[in-house]
């Protein structure tokens, strides 16, 4: 019985899950009450009785349930936190190589290798562009410069290709993991992984590297995206001498990009941006809060430029997986806008437009007075003109659907004063929709 009251009690503690130090710190309290201790090796756990020769079958049946649980739960926030990391990365990163670098780091958290490699497949032949761990052997030049064309792609295996054998670069690979980086049905290239013992890679391997390739395609896609809006920006301002009308400008070739991108929501960014000033004015907020007010509205969504089109344009429900990418634009959007120094100072805004006062929002779960004003306001015009305009899932909803939303949850998901300052402002006609 107390076995089972113990193992109720851990089940409490991964619902309740903070950190990975307090969590082992209070199972290993759980423990102590039947003389277990936790010990941790190499990212693993095991538990062991501090009287060993007394144990029974009873025992040893306990002590690996309670092992492998504890194990698998881990597993398991290890991974969603590197989903997080990779996702992060797509974004963080100034050019392809650097982005490339970051990944392979992160995959080493799980994946045993002793070196890895991406290989992009460009003009019928695959570059090696991103390296980690060849420095060990001295054959990180060798590989920088290795080249291989689309022939030998397709029909490289280490039985059947002389080269793998013979040449003293990769005598000391043992077992090598390759697999496609496939998007949209197209190869863009390939990751590799070596080890320096036989048998190094196991399927599970595969299982657990394979659903994060798809990150990477998106990653491949869309640095260029990046790179020419940031780079069009930039130009544009240099090059105008009247600042303020090239200004606008640049933001409405941001906003024009997303909407290019989800025709479902074609002017739903200037619909939302309207709606905001005109609550800011009834709020009575400053010129200068007004226009960084216009310009985080015009961007709000400016983050789903690294989303896939699919999952935007999805005409069904999205699955757990899709509704982690959309979750994440405004983390995408503040890290894009806040490497521009002439619209950085809207990037906290455009961050936290999707939370809420009750803490229920992402990406933070911000509450109450930690969430900007003007964020709160691009928040409740987004979700009334959201609600009222066609979606791929969905026909446009009434609007007094909408407004009862937002009235049923006032002071808990929207700030009062913004929501009775949409409502007046929609009352006296100055909202129109």
């Amino acid at each position: 019985m107390e076995y089972l009251k113990i193992i109720s009690k851990i089940k409490e503690e991964e619902k309740n899950f903070e950190n990975v130090e307090d969590f082992i710190f209070n199972i290993q309290n759980l423990l102590k009450k039947v003389s277990l201790k936790i010990f941790i090796e190499k990212n693993k756990i095991t538990v062991s009785s501090e009287n060993l020769e007394n144990l029974d079958e009873k025992d040893n049946l306990f002590i690996h349930i309670i092992t492998e649980d504890v194990n698998q739960f881990l597993e398991g926030k290890n991974y969603s936190n590197l989903f997080n990391e990779l996702t992060i990365s797509l974004i963080e990163q100034k050019n392809v190589e650097d982005l490339l670098d970051a990944i392979l780091e992160k995959l080493e958290k799980i994946i045993p290798y002793t070196s890895a490699n991406i290989a992009l497949l460009e003009n019928d032949a695959l570059y090696y562009l991103s390296f980690r761990g060849y420095e060990k052997y001295g054959v990180e030049d060798f590989m920088r410069n290795f080249k291989m064309d689309k022939r030998e792609f397709y029909t490289l295996k280490t039985v059947e290709y002389p080269n793998w054998v013979i040449i003293p670069e990769t005598q000391w690979i043992k077992s090598h993991l390759m697999i496609p980086i496939i998007y949209e049905n197209k190869i863009l290239g390939l990751i590799s992984f070596d080890s320096d013992t036989p048998y190094g890679f196991k399927e599970e391997d595969i299982e657990k590297v394979y659903p994060l390739l798809p990150l990477l395609g998106i990653a491949l896609e869309n640095a260029k995206l990046y790179e020419k809006l940031k780079k069009e920006l930039e130009e544009r301002i240099i090059a105008e001498e009247k600042y303020r009308r090239s200004f606008y400008q640049i933001v409405k070739f941001a906003s024009d990009i997303v909407e290019m991108k989800d025709p479902y929501t074609s002017g739903h960014q200037k619909r939302v941006a309207r709606i905001s000033v005109i609550i800011g004015k009834e709020l009575g907020l400053s010129q200068e809060k007004i226009r960084a007010l216009a310009i985080s509205s015009l961007l709000h969504d400016i983050g789903k430029i690294g989303i896939p089109s699919e999952i935007l344009n999805k005409p069904s429900s999205l699955n757990p997986l899709e509704r982690r990418f959309i979750n994440i634009h405004p983390e995408i959007g503040y890290n894009l806008l806040r490497k521009i120094e002439i619209i950085s100072d809207i990037a906290p805004i455009v961050y936290q437009h999707h939370e809420r006062i009750n803490g229920s929002g992402y990406p933070k779960g911000l509450k109450g007075e930690e969430i900007l004003l003007e964020a709160k306001i691009i928040g409740v015009a987004d979700v009334f003109e959201a609600m009222t305009s066609h979606r791929p899932y969905r026909s446009a909803l009434p609007i007094d659907m909408a407004i009862k939303e937002l009235v049923e949850n006032k002071g808990t998901l929207y700030d009062p004063d913004v929501v009775d300052a949409f409502l007046k402002s929609l009352k006296e006609g100055r909202i129109i929709l």
